[in-house]
């Protein structure tokens, strides 16, 4: 037994130590401060080993991905496109979760814990398992499938062939990994008890129904990007899919998500608010605090200490930048293409729903945008633009999760207005689109009228937070090519060097829309449940009205429900929605192909401040910035690589 508990504690220090407390809030300690033999005897040290297993696992954390769709960029480089879902390909991983089944067996046998125990904690074994495979399996199709660790199967000197493992068909892996999930929730407990943060018979649920999606629209949608039928993994079907699998894979999605819904034990955090700003502080408020009622599964970062990240406080614009330089700021920027997804209430009290296409034109025509705004934008053209009362006005009866998540023009944040204009209509009616400045806010000239100084940029010198800076330097920290932020995971009243806002790599909210998904492709399952389902997020969402169930009106909730969460991204992925020119009959993320930007200008030709708002490709998008203006996606590119696939003596991917 020594020698195994000697096994997984080297295979856990290769992780990376994290404290246990990120992912069990009831426990103390970390692995580095486990004595081997109390790893051999004591549950709490088979605690600190399981716990560095969930710190393995893949996307379990704060990143950005999103911001490579239509919907999110990098505030000031050229607009990028590309797919950045997490994969996995760590078999020393799931060698290390194979000796924790061992070290189950071996205490079980001992008598260190009971029956019921070993069950729960093989239950999350299988779990973790399942998890490692399923991220495998959507990022590299069919894969070896290893089901226990192979330590007797190593000979020194010998050919060591049971060491070597044959990739299985991507059909096979599907089944497999949803194989795995149904045994997990055969043992996993209903609770691990108060405000537990590990994975319980609900989480496999709700991971489950996330992979039978996955596999489901995958099948479906597998021939909007096929690959060249010449490859041998395509042959041998390890990269393949195809729609008769579909129904199937629905209906396990379908009955997962259904078990979770059934039980009772999760709700969508806010309920039904009363009115808009009840909404907007609900949607704010679970973004701050990890609130059980709605998390299935993820991490509270409620230590914020020294060992987690603070990448998302680089998000803010210039304005909210602390003791950060050159690129330390404005890392992530909301495009206009997100923004115009967020729909309007028709009034304050009906809150009916309305479209969200901000109007920026008297015609309301919102289809065209301008390439060079500096150029195109016109003296001529003033007229032809609907004039706003304020800078935030066009944002004020947008849904509050816009409100709640996504800094805006004119926005109050951390008790400080936002300023994010980009130029001016002077009092003679001329036109000034992002004048030239310098680091310094030279340039940003202020003009008074009726009393009050306006600035092109919004704030006097720096004191802004997007549009400014010069062409030749491109790290200008005061600059941000888009006039949207995410707010979503930021600390509302102070920056902090480190995260504490919690994140969810499960929420209610997935389960419902995963039911509703499932149900509206397949046509099987509870159509009325379904609706309730995607309307019961509306609702939280402060609308009054229902949508029908309709495949456009789920994806819309699944790009507004969860921007910044990297949930578009996946979902892209296993619908092959990217975008890509030669194929447009996806609507994942629409025909335009280009990633949009909203310009305020403070209008001062009329008797009073007014603002006219521009539709255009952001500043980054020219040729001085190396920008080819072709956004697009390989269909090749839905697999990604196998690793060392000749010493693996396994077929390659696109080959």
């Amino acid at each position: 037994m020594k020698k195994i508990f000697g096994y997984i504690l080297m295979a856990g220090l290769s992780f990376g130590l994290v404290s246990c407390d990120k992912f069990f809030d009831s426990m103390e300690g970390d692995l580095s401060k486990v004595a081997a033999e109390d790893l051999q005897s004591s549950e709490n040290g088979m605690l600190a080993l399981l716990a560095n297993l969930y710190s393995s696992l893949p996307g379990m954390s704060m990143t950005d991905n999103d911001k490579y769709q239509m919907f999110g960029n990098t505030a000031r480089d050229i607009p990028d496109y590309k797919n950045t879902t997490p994969g996995f390909w760590d078999y020393k991983t799931i060698r290390a979760v194979h000796k924790f089944m061992e070290v189950i067996e071996s205490a079980q046998e001992s008598g260190a814990i009971d029956d019921a125990k070993a069950d729960a904690y093989m239950g999350e074994a299988l779990f973790l398992r399942a998890c490692f495979y399923f991220a495998n399996v959507r990022t590299h199709g069919g894969i070896p499938i290893v089901e226990k660790a192979l330590d007797d199967e190593y000979t020194p000197g010998s050919e060591n062939e049971g060491l070597y493992y044959p990739r299985r068909t991507e059909k096979e892996s599907w089944d497999w990994v949803l194989d795995q999930f149904d045994q997990a929730i055969e043992l996993l407990p209903a609770s691990q008890g108060n405000k537990s943060l590990r994975a319980n018979k609900y989480t496999a649920y709700a991971m489950k129904a996330r992979a039978a999606l996955w596999a489901a629209s995958e099948s479906k949608y597998w021939n909007r990007a096929p690959i060249n039928s010449g490859y041998t993994a395509v042959q041998k079907k390890l990269t393949y899919m195809e729609s008769s699998y579909a129904d199937g894979y629905y209906k396990q999605a379908i009955d997962a998500a259904n078990a979770v819904i059934e039980s009772g034990v999760y709700s969508l955090y806010g309920g039904v608010p009363t009115d808009i700003n009840a909404a907007i502080g609900n949607l704010n408020d679970l973004f701050q605090t990890f609130q059980f009622s709605e998390g299935i599964f993820g991490r509270s970062y409620k230590t914020g200490d020294s060992e987690t990240t603070n990448g998302t406080d680089k998000w803010v614009p210039n304005q909210f930048a602390v003791g950060y330089t050159g690129t330390g700021a404005a890392n992530y920027a909301a495009t206009l293409n997100l923004a115009d997804e967020y729909d309007y209430y028709d009034a304050e009290d009906s809150r009916n729903r309305k479209s969200g296409k901000i109007q920026t034109l008297v015609s309301g025509n919102e289809d065209d945008y301008l390439a060079d705004p500096q150029s195109q934008f016109t003296a001529a053209k003033v007229a032809d633009y609907k004039h706003y009362n304020s800078v935030q006005e066009p944002f004020l009866l947008k849904d509050a999760r816009f409100q709640a998540w996504v800094m805006y023009p004119g926005c109050t944040f951390r008790g400080i207005t936002v300023y994010m204009e980009g130029g001016m209509v002077k009092p003679d009616g001329s036109v000034s689109v992002y004048p030239n400045s310098n680091a310094s806010g030279d340039g940003n000239v202020g003009v008074e009228k009726n009393g009050i100084t306006y600035y092109p940029y919004g704030g006097a010198g720096i004191n802004n937070s997007s549009f400014m800076g010069l062409l030749t330097d491109k790290n200008s920290n005061n600059r941000n090519s888009y006039c949207f932020s995410p707010r979503k995971f930021l600390d509302q009243n102070s920056a902090n060097q480190y995260v504490q806002s919690p994140y969810y790599d499960i929420r209610y909210a997935e389960v419902l829309l995963t039911y509703a998904e499932a149900v509206a492709e397949s046509g099987q399952g509870d159509a009325a449940k379904a609706k309730k389902c995607l309307n019961d997020i509306r609702h939280r969402a402060g609308f009054k009205d229902d949508v029908e169930l309709t495949l456009e009106n789920i994806l819309h909730e699944w790009k507004v429900e969860f921007a910044f969460e990297n949930k578009w991204s996946n979902v892209l992925y296993r619908r092959r929605g990217f975008y890509n020119p030669n194929n447009l009959s996806n609507v994942e993320e629409g025909t335009v192909g280009r990633k949009l930007t909203l310009i305020p200008m403070v209008d001062l030709s009329g008797a009073k401040a007014q603002w006219i708002f521009l539709r255009a490709l952001p500043m980054t998008a020219t040729s001085a910035w190396g920008y080819s203006g072709i956004l697009s996606f390989n269909p090749e590119d839905y697999y990604a690589q196998i690793p060392n696939y000749v010493n693996n003596k396994i077929e390659p991917n696109n080959k």
